[in-house]
């Protein structure tokens, strides 16, 4: 499951949801809105909205 961002600051999960049929979900976060597609139209809906993986707070370990 991967979580983006966009330029407004809504945030989105994209992840695949069934991968016996090939469906993708992607969730807005704070909200019920969700689309169920391919995995084609899911990457184009990354693309198109310019959405960037967002920051989840993760540290280097090792340095």
């Amino acid at each position: 499951m991967n979580k983006y961002q966009d330029k407004d600051g809504n945030q989105y999960y994209v992840y695949e949801y069934n991968s016996i049929l090939g469906v993708w979900r992607i969730e807005k976060i704070g909200t019920q809105e969700f689309l169920e597609v391919d995995k084609k139209l899911a990457d184009n809906f990354i693309v198109e909205h310019q959405l960037t993986l967002a920051d989840e707070g993760l540290t280097e370990v090792n340095k």
